[in-house]
Parts: C-alpha cells; sequence; structure tokens
C-alpha cells in the first residue's frame, strides 16, 4: 500500500510545473476596507497562487505611515481539472499613524529571480471622531492625576482605566518615558464592573506612584495599551457583556488604545522655613521612639528602639546617628526599612536600634534625636523630636562587677559558671565509672578497623543510589534531546547571526528558532507581544523583553517595507540582547 501512495505522489510531481515556469505565479493584495479613522485597524492579506520557489516572504510598499503586525501564514494545494495548484497567504494588520490617502502596495515576491509585483489598494484615512459619552466604542482607556498641580519628589496617583464589553487578550501596557518623571505600579491590577453612559463595560484599573524630579511643565504623553480582540466566549466569567458583534473586529485582531495627554505643572520646594536637618523627605511623616528597659542592674543592657513612619519618599528616611553619652555606652543595630504599596501610594517604616550599657550607677539623659520633612499638604516643613529618656543604673554593685558587653555575649559563660557551682556529687553512678582509655575497648575491634566495616557500612547506600540513578535514567530519557537542544541554543544562534547577519528575515527565523530551542516551545510564529510575554514569564527582566520586543518589531517593520538589509548591526544588536537574556535566565 506505502508503495502505491509514493508512486500517486511521484506521478503527481512530475506533473508538477518546473520551478521556472512563473507564467501561473500571481499576487494579490486585499484591505478589508477602503476607508479607516487612527483607532482603526485594517486587515490586508496577500494571496499567493500557483507553483513557485520564493526567495521569502513578501515585500510590502507603502506601509512607511503604519504599525504593522503579523498576523499569520497558511499553505493550501487546490487540484481543479486534475491540475494541482498551491499557494500561500500572509496576513497582517496595520494600524494608522497618521491621515491622508495611502497607496498600500504592492506586495512583491523573486521568483528565481523574477520580480513579480501585486495590485495595489488605495486606503483614507480620517481623524477619529470626537467620542460623546455614549459612542466611545466596545474598548477605550483613559487616565487621570490626583493632582496637576504638585511639588517636586510628591507622589501623585497616575490611574489608568480600560473599559471594555468584548473579549480580549495578550494585554501589554506602554508607559511614556519622559525625563525627571518616573512611575511606580502600586498593588495589582483592580478588575470590576462599571457603567458609562449608561453601556455596562469590565473595567482594568492600573494605579502608578508618579514623581517628577524637576520643577517646571510638563507633558505626560499618552499611554498606550496593546491587545487582541478576540470572539466572545461562552466560557467567559461575563457572558452577558460578551455577547454583542461589533463591527472591524474579528477574531485574533491586534488592537492599540491610548490615553489622552495630560499637562502637569511641578513646583519647587520652598526655602522659607527650611531646617537645617532636611534631607528631602516629601510626604507625611512621624517618629516614635521607645527605651526599654528603663531601669538596669549593674552589667545589664537598655535597648532604644526609633521608628520613622510615613508614606511618601520613604527610601529616603535616613539612618539617624545617636550622639555618645558620658558612662553610657551605645551599640547600634543595622537599620531596617520596611516599604508597602497600597492604592493609595507607597508607604514605609525605618526602624533603628541601640544597646545602651551604663559603665556607672546613677541615672543618663538620652539624647533626643529629630527629623525634618516637607507636607505638600500644608505646605510647610515639619520637624519631628523623639522624646526625653532616662536610663537608670540600680546602685548595689562596684564597677567591677559590671559586665563587659562585647560582639559575642559573655551570658552562656555566665551560665556555666552557675551551673558548676550547682554540681554535686550524689554518689555512685550506677554504671561504672572508666578511668582509662583501655577500658573503653570495643569488641569485634577488627570489624571496625577492617576494609570489612566498610563494605557493610557503604554498601547498602550505594546499591540504593544505583538503582536510584537507574530509575531517573529511564524517566529522563523522553526529555534528553530538548535539554541538549536548550544547552546548544544560544551556540546555534550565534552561528546563525553570524551567517546571516545581513538578511533580516532570517535573523528573524534565527531568533524564533533559538527561543523555541530555548524553553522547549513549538511556535510556527512569533509576533513582538508574544516573545516579550514569553521573556517575562521564563523570568527575563521587563527592562531586557522590552529590549527584545522593540528590535524584533523594527526588525519586522523593516522587511514589511521592503529593506531586508540596510546598513545597521542588526545581528549585532540581536545577539547582544540574547547574551543579556541568557545571563538572566542562568
Amino acid at each position: 500500500m506505502k508503495k502505491v501512495i509514493a508512486m500517486i505522489i511521484w506521478m503527481l510531481l512530475c506533473h508538477l510545473p518546473p520551478a521556472w515556469a512563473v507564467d501561473d505565479v500571481s499576487v494579490t493584495l486585499r484591505l478589508d476596507r477602503t476607508e479607516a479613522t487612527l483607532s482603526d485597524t485594517v486587515k490586508m492579506e496577500i494571496h499567493i497562487s500557483g507553483t513557485r520557489s520564493s526567495d521569502g516572504s513578501p515585500v510590502v510598499q507603502g506601509l512607511e505611515s503604519f504599525l504593522v503586525t503579523k498576523g499569520g501564514t497558511s499553505n493550501r494545494v487546490e487540484i481543479i481539472n486534475g491540475k494541482i495548484n498551491s499557494g500561500v497567504d500572509y496576513t497582517y494588520y496595520i494600524q494608522p499613524q497618521k491621515t491622508g490617502i495611502f497607496k498600500v502596495g504592492p506586495a512583491v515576491i523573486n521568483v528565481n529571480k523574477i520580480r513579480i509585483e501585486s495590485n495595489s489598494a488605495t486606503l483614507t484615512v480620517s481623524s477619529a471622531p470626537q467620542a460623546s459619552r455614549s459612542d466611545r466604542g466596545p474598548v477605550f482607556m483613559d487616565a487621570s492625576v490626583s493632582s496637576q498641580d504638585f511639588y517636586v519628589d510628591q507622589h501623585v496617583l497616575y490611574t489608568l482605566k480600560l473599559y471594555y464589553r468584548t473579549n480580549i487578550g495578550n494585554l501589554s501596557l506602554n508607559l511614556p518615558e519622559i525625563e525627571y518623571v518616573t512611575f511606580k505600579q502600586l498593588e495589582r491590577p483592580l478588575e470590576y464592573q462599571s457603567t458609562y453612559a449608561g453601556m455596562s463595560y469590565q473595567v482594568l484599573e492600573v494605579r502608578h506612584a508618579l514623581t517628577v524630579s524637576m520643577p517646571g511643565d510638563f507633558v505626560i504623553h499618552p499611554s498606550r495599551m496593546n491587545m487582541t480582540v478576540r470572539q466572545s466566549s461562552s466560557r467567559s466569567l461575563f457572558d452577558n457583556f460578551f455577547n454583542d458583534s461589533f463591527s472591524g473586529f474579528s477574531s485574533g485582531r491586534p488592537l492599540a488604545v491610548k490615553t489622552d495627554s495630560i499637562h502637569l505643572h511641578v513646583k519647587a520646594l520652598s526655602d522659607e522655613g527650611k531646617p537645617a536637618n532636611c534631607t528631602g523627605l516629601v510626604g507625611t511623616f512621624r517618629m516614635e521612639s521607645t527605651l526599654e528597659p528603663a531601669s538596669l542592674q549593674a552589667g545589664e543592657s537598655a535597648t532604644l528602639t526609633v521608628q520613622v513612619k510615613g508614606q511618601g519618599t520613604v527610601n529616603r528616611i535616613p539612618d539617624l546617628d545617636l550622639p555618645e553619652m558620658e558612662f553610657v555606652r551605645t551599640y547600634r543595630d543595622q537599620p531596617v526599612l520596611e516599604t508597602e504599596q497600597s492604592r493609595q501610594g507607597i508607604t514605609g517604616t525605618k526602624t533603628m536600634k541601640w544597646a545602651l550599657v551604663p559603665e556607672n550607677a546613677g541615672e543618663f539623659k538620652i539624647p533626643v534625636l529629630s527629623l525634618s520633612f516637607f507636607n505638600p499638604e500644608t505646605k510647610n516643613y515639619h520637624e519631628m523630636v523623639t522624646p526625653s529618656h532616662v536610663i537608670s543604673d540600680l546602685p548595689g554593685k562596684t564597677k567591677n562587677d559590671i559586665a563587659t558587653l562585647h560582639p559575642l555575649s559573655t551570658a552562656a559563660n555566665n551560665a556555666e559558671r552557675s551551673v558548676k557551682k550547682e554540681i554535686q556529687k550524689l554518689g555512685e553512678d550506677i554504671l561504672p565509672i572508666h578511668t582509662q582509655a583501655a577500658d573503653l575497648t570495643v569488641p569485634f575491634r577488627f570489624l571496625y578497623n577492617g576494609w570489612l566495616f566498610w563494605i557493610v557500612l557503604a554498601g547498602p547506600p550505594f546499591m540504593y543510589l544505583m538503582l536510584l540513578g537507574s530509575f531517573r535514567i529511564k524517566r529522563l530519557a523522553p526529555g534528553r534531546l530538548a535539554q541538549s537542544k536548550s544547552k546548544k541554543a544560544f551556540s546555534v544562534f550565534k552561528n546563525r547571526c553570524q551567517k546571516n547577519q545581513a538578511n533580516y528575515e532570517d535573523l528573524l527565523n534565527a531568533f524564533k528558532c533559538y527561543l523555541n530551542d530555548r524553553f522547549n516551545l513549538s511556535f510556527g510564529t512569533l509576533t513582538p507581544d508574544d516573545t516579550e510575554r514569553i521573556l517575562r514569564d521564563q523570568g527575563v527582566a521587563a527592562a531586557t523583553a522590552k529590549k527584545i520586543y522593540t528590535l524584533i518589531q523594527q526588525l519586522e517593520a523593516t522587511v514589511y517595507k521592503g529593506n531586508n538589509t540596510d546598513d545597521t548591526d542588526a545581528a549585532g544588536d540581536l545577539l547582544d540582547v540574547v547574551k543579556l537574556i541568557e545571563k538572566e535566565i542562568s
């Protein structure tokens, strides 16, 4: 039977037109619409029909003003009137970045060094209409700040709310990068249901602590959320919200929404009334202190604990210094800072401790400690001062009886001396007391001194380890190939980069193979979003994952626009980032 099937396949192949026959090869470009707005995502399909030997993916001209995302590739084979016709379909999603009338295409392929072009399509892009409270669509995002007029280093809340009433996934948030402006995410995103303009939405709320380190006027540029819009599923937890059908959205379609810009006015901290001990604390703080115990016996120590608590720039709480005291020795403990994030901001507590040991009997006053901060609510500086503490060393013992406090406590030695005083002879022991080593001779000494002892002792554990090892080898055998590929993934990728350093499409394929081999995956196609998500899941730092996301996006955009190579060292850049990935996951 196998021979018959093989013969049929051979006969069919014999009737295939030769690779150099390009007359039957055709390329068609299609857009799913002719008009769009800046907020729309347009589906672009490229259909290649005919037997061919292509030099690579099609290159589409006229995409300089679009954000391009690769959707996927599918192969097809058709038999019409006994003639075999093969083809490949490419899917892309393009999102316009500016208004105007654009010519998209042609798509170009090379078949045996013969250039074949597709048709072109015209797309008219207009500004997105000003949305009223009733027609903002199935997905949109808003941004707000708790204050637009605040002080340098003051924490304000930057809140992002994603409203959606369709099924979405693969979310990726891009915050604006602005000099002197930092964002710190607070807790996990919050999900809830809400009503907007009389319509039910699911809301994803993300809060950040926003700080600006320089006075002046700033513009917080739009934040961007990338996602995939999918068809509703009956398995959704919110079926009543996800059963609508919205025009322009199809299964697996990428979508990007963004916020409006926000203007900020940041004021400098006032120099009026600024204390000399001000260390840059901005927020609301308080200081507490305790002394335990206040009364001591000679040789004992007391503990002074000072805590600075507050909300704001808690990372700037300084380590306080306790002044030297006469006849009292101080031993400082390592300060501890504990921070906590809540939806209202960042709070923290710094704990500082000192051990105090009086050298003489009497009463000793502990110096007060002070610390200043700027309160944006009152717009004034405030000074915190610890209460006055007095430590008392009870009289009755001489100075020679006072124990010296060393890094290692002498409490164990003191306990040993007291125990020795309590040891008394209670009579004869039940067992005889041996006074010479010869009395401790063990029977069968030859067994302990000879090789037989070690065989008896080590034999059973050795046999157990041998059996365990054999079981583990059998169990791990199916995964040996994957482990081997994982170990060799980087070196293989490095060689491919050196070999194909001038071809961007080959570099992208090499990186896809690297990810599959390194993490034992089986992806046929990988989007920049997929790549970033996989790396984050594997423990790669967010900054590194973002670098590879940006680089892959740039390489794909270059390929899509017809420049498969240029003068930049793309291979070197890609290799450098992969080295970072290897360093971080190892």
